[in-house]
């Protein structure tokens, strides 16, 4: 019996174990790419509040905000309102002058989070996903 219940605990804590953390949140929230962009003129150490819709917004300090590359800057908020949950964002200037962006909203004590994508149109939302799923096993633990 022992036996058993060691085979199985490692399952159970990949199949929901933690708590969700934005149940009460849509699983798609449309994004202005306006807002996006005002993320990085945002000084580390500095408070931002991102309202990305009438249901959502996303308060923290700003823990970095740099330039990678000649194409790439990158910036992190950490917000004491969801738990220390970090928001994550990249911003890609293209070849031709315009940008793309990707990010999350993640915590690896819960269950749920945000990822950034780009639909089809060209516009972006937030579409909910859980964080075992997009976090890598190494950086869980």
């Amino acid at each position: 019996m022992l036996l058993f219940v060691c085979s199985t605990s490692p399952a159970l804590s990949q199949t929901g174990s933690k708590p969700t953390q934005f149940s009460r949140f849509p699983d798609v929230i449309n994004c202005p790419e306006s807002l996006l962009a005002t993320v990085f003129s945002a000084a580390p150490g500095q408070d931002i509040s991102l309202s990305f819709s009438t249901d959502f917004s996303f308060s923290g300090t700003v823990v970095s905000n740099e330039v990678k590359y000649s194409n790439l800057r990158s910036a992190v908020i950490r917000s004491p309102y969801f738990n220390n949950s970090v928001f994550s964002i990249s911003q890609i200037i293209n070849s031709d002058n315009s940008y793309t962006y990707t990010g999350r909203i993640i915590n690896k004590n819960y269950f749920d989070g945000y990822e950034l994508k780009q639909h089809a149109s060209g516009g972006y939302q937030f579409v909910k996903v859980e964080t075992d799923q997009v976090i890598p096993d190494c950086l869980r633990q």
